[in-house]
């Protein structure tokens, strides 16, 4: 109530008072604003936010990088209100930075059409504004109108030609509508930059022009930085050379990354590169220090090294890693669910079935885990009426979603429900899924609806697709 009735007061002051304002009065108004709004935000009472930040609009900030902040940090209902009060104003409506400040909150809540409807009129405004014809350029390139991207891109970085995000955006919109050659001649315009070459590399490769990239990575390579620069330019190397699939050098400029913000994740890419070479001792030294790192490298880490005892044959270790990681970050479901697959190998699935509620108690919307939960109680004939059930609530929340597909029909199977299952298997097929464990579910579901020839013919096709699979192997159609 207080701060509703300080609004008011300040309003009141704005509106009503005969003696000019000036700029150090303004100065400390639009600040008293500001704090208000962001205590409201805070304690989640929007009303009040609203308030102060159209007290904010009328009071006429030149810079309006707070309102729009504050505006998105509304419920979508509120913040269309404060627009539409804010376009009533002539200061702004007459605006082109504060209609290209509206057209942001706009783009953010999605609002595709609303906010290159204000951007246009921002533009109109002032022709000159490149930051609102940037904008629009990948306004339209996401409503795939790509000459009026491409009018907007050649405009700005004729203007601006020296600015690598224009020019960069302007590569990726080339790229994308694959005019790969003019992608990279407008970037190799622009100043050798650790990520302006690399994204040339990754252009040319994406192009499947492999020695383009490896003479843009040569350059990459013997770019000279400053010293702020070089663990970036050393990780860029690294990624570049692992993108080129040559590993022991990428391995090699990993290890060059002695800090700054890319240092846990060039351990985290290393580690990937000694865990593909079976150099498992020196993988899990790296693993431990990423154990001890934010969340987001920890999980990874753990995984990796449950990973390296499962091919091991350690199963109970594998587990052991896991549970003692769960111990440290509790019910995750990453490693909740890595753990309960681990349980299924051993045919422990009491424990498997226990992980895989807990995940879906933290999150039902979790349809991984009702797929999985359904057919790992499937496949080894255990609840199958419950498993159906699991199963139904997964494909309802992904209805096209081939591994449930898969999943239903192997449970129909189970059930007797031969037809049904078939007319699932090919769903599944129909949409492309590589999965060699579909194509035996289906092989069996054929030989049980008689359907001898199709099976035959369905299982060649998978020896084909699958030469290495054991399973596979031993079927002589």
């Amino acid at each position: 109530m207080k701060k509703t009735i300080l609004v008011l007061l300040i309003l009141i002051q704005m509106g009503c008072s005969q003696t000019p304002k000036t700029t150090s009065d303004t100065a400390e108004v639009n600040a008293l604003l500001r704090t208000i709004t962001i205590d409201a935000i805070k304690e989640k009472d929007y009303e009040q936010a609203k308030r102060s930040i159209d007290a904010l609009i009328i009071n006429n900030p030149e810079k309006w990088d707070f309102i729009q902040s504050a505006i998105i940090s509304l419920p979508p209902a509120l913040a269309m209100q404060s627009i539409e009060k804010a376009l009533s104003i002539k200061s702004v409506s007459q605006s082109s930075d504060k209609l290209f400040a509206l057209s942001k909150v706009f783009i953010s809540y999605k609002k595709t059409k609303q906010a290159l409807s204000l951007i246009n009129q921002s533009i109109k405004l002032d022709k000159n504004n490149l930051e609102a014809r940037y904008w629009r350029a990948r306004l339209q390139t996401v409503l795939k109108n790509y000459d009026k991207a491409e009018t907007d891109f050649k405009y700005i970085t004729k203007k601006a030609p020296s600015n690598e995000n224009y020019s960069t955006q302007y590569a990726s919109f080339l790229q994308e509508t694959k005019h790969f050659d003019e992608a990279q001649k407008v970037l190799a315009k622009q100043k050798p930059t650790p990520d302006g070459l690399f994204k040339r590399i990754i252009f040319a490769l994406q192009n499947e022009d492999t020695s383009l990239a490896k003479e843009i990575y040569q350059q990459l390579k013997n770019l000279k930085t400053n010293d702020e620069e070089v663990n970036h330019q050393v990780f860029l190397t690294a990624e570049a050379a692992y993108w080129l699939e040559t590993y022991p050098e990428s391995e090699k400029y990993y290890k060059k990354v002695s800090g700054g913000e890319h240092y846990l994740d060039a351990q985290d890419m290393l580690s990937l590169i000694l865990f593909n070479d079976k150099r498992y001792d020196e993988t899990i030294e790296i693993l431990h220090q990423l154990e001890n790192a934010e969340e987001k490298y920890a999980i990874k880490a753990y995984q990796l090294e449950s990973q390296i005892y499962k091919q091991q044959d350690d199963i109970d270790e594998a587990i052991t890693v896991l549970t003692q990681a769960l111990q440290i970050i509790p019910n995750n479901p990453i490693l909740l669910y890595d753990r309960a697959m681990l349980f299924e190998s051993q045919s422990e699935m009491d424990l498997l079935e226990k992980d895989l509620l807990q995940i879906i108690a933290d999150d039902p919307k979790n349809y991984e885990a009702y797929n999985a939960l359904g057919y790992s109680l499937a496949d080894h004939d255990l609840k199958l009426e419950q498993a159906y059930q699991y199963i139904q609530t997964a494909i309802e929340m992904d209805p096209k979603n081939p591994a449930i597909l898969d999943s239903l029909g192997w449970v129909q199977y189970k059930l007797g429900f031969y037809k049904q299952a078939a007319i699932n298997f090919q769903k599944a097929l129909d949409l492309e899924i590589k999965d060699s464990e579909l194509y035996i579910h289906f092989y069996k579901t054929l030989l049980k609806l008689n359907k001898n020839n199709e099976a035959k013919e369905l299982i060649i096709k998978a020896k084909k697709l699958f030469p290495n699979n054991e399973t596979l192997t031993k079927i002589k159609p």
